[in-house]
């Protein structure tokens, strides 16, 4: 499933408006361009509008599956390309305005300013996460020393953060792993590799446990978030999959992700995390790995006397 960015709508206030806005007739790309999209389809889940409460706040959605046929011209070539693109849109109202969750990155705003008939500028604006490099080295500082609760939650409810990966490029190999499991020699090393390649790493994946669910696992970079449903264990296994999909997706978005910046912004401020501290830190990983080499070379001489 494709990684989905988050907008927000600075013209439409009418959420039942907004939603049918997104699935009128949609007028074809004239062939002007190397690209067009044509042939729309959209099916709208729910007759009416669902309600999930998150936050502190009611929130209203729906859940919109679309399609179309993006042609590529070929400029020096007599065969255009056709292919088919299938997607889905959560629109949501929540006490911030109306905003639109879609399975789409480089071509969301244009796909939704198409879908929305907006013609003019500022009409939407990118809502998504803006995830750094500290960001990212602070959550392996917190599951490497086994810090894995998060304490901006609400009274009532739990976040773990279980384990981390740290992927490079657009790679889905995984370059380091570390859990919360305790200084094993395999955690030290992963922790040790993600340091020295902390600068390369442009995306992570994260698996979390969240009140009552078990494993949400998600793959985060700059703006883009994306749920690996398939690993998902909690109460919502057993709801249809489009609900699902929605419920998870505005969990995370309305409720995980925003406890874990905040949990990293109060660590700043507090000066749990700083400068001094990454130091502290690499210095420690790097004293464990090496006390585990000595020891070993120790070990190996004692069974050669």
């Amino acid at each position: 499933m494709a990684a989905t960015t988050r907008w927000k709508d600075r013209v439409e206030t009418d959420f039942n408006t907004a939603v049918r806005r997104l699935i009128d007739e949609v007028v074809s790309d004239e062939r002007i361009t190397n690209i067009s999209w044509d042939n729309w389809t959209f099916n709208k889940i729910y007759d009416e509008n669902q309600k999930i409460r998150l936050g502190d706040h009611d929130i209203e959605y729906n859940f919109i599956k679309y399609s179309y046929d993006q042609t590529t011209i070929h400029t020096f070539s007599m065969d255009d390309r056709t292919i088919r693109k299938t997607g889905f849109i959560i629109p949501y109202k929540s006490a911030g305005g109306i905003n639109y969750i879609i399975d789409q990155n480089t071509s969301a705003q244009k796909l939704l300013r198409k879908l929305l008939s907006y013609t003019n500028r500022n009409e939407l604006e990118k809502s998504s996460f803006d995830f750094t490099d500290d960001f990212f080295m602070w959550l392996i500082y917190r599951v490497y020393n086994e810090n894995i609760n998060v304490e901006m939650v609400p009274e009532g409810k739990t976040l773990l953060i279980d384990s981390i990966k740290g992927f490079k490029g657009n790679t889905e190999d995984s370059l380091t792993q570390v859990s919360a499991t305790g200084e094993s020699v395999m955690n030290i090393i992963s922790t040790l590799s993600f340091i020295l390649e902390s600068s390369n790493l442009n995306q992570v994946k994260l698996d979390v446990s969240y009140t009552n669910h078990a494993n949400v696992s998600l793959k985060i970079q700059k703006g883009t978030v994306n749920i690996y449903f398939e690993e998902y264990q909690g109460e919502f296994e057993k709801v249809p999959e489009e609900k699902r999909i929605a419920q998870l997706y505005l969990m995370v978005y309305l409720e995980i992700l925003p406890y874990l910046i905040q949990e990293y912004t109060s660590d700043v401020g507090n000066e749990a995390w700083n400068h001094e501290v990454k130091i502290e830190f690499m210095r420690n990983v790097a004293k464990n790995l090496t006390d585990r080499v000595q020891n070993r070379i120790v070990a190996l001489g004692d069974c050669t006397e």
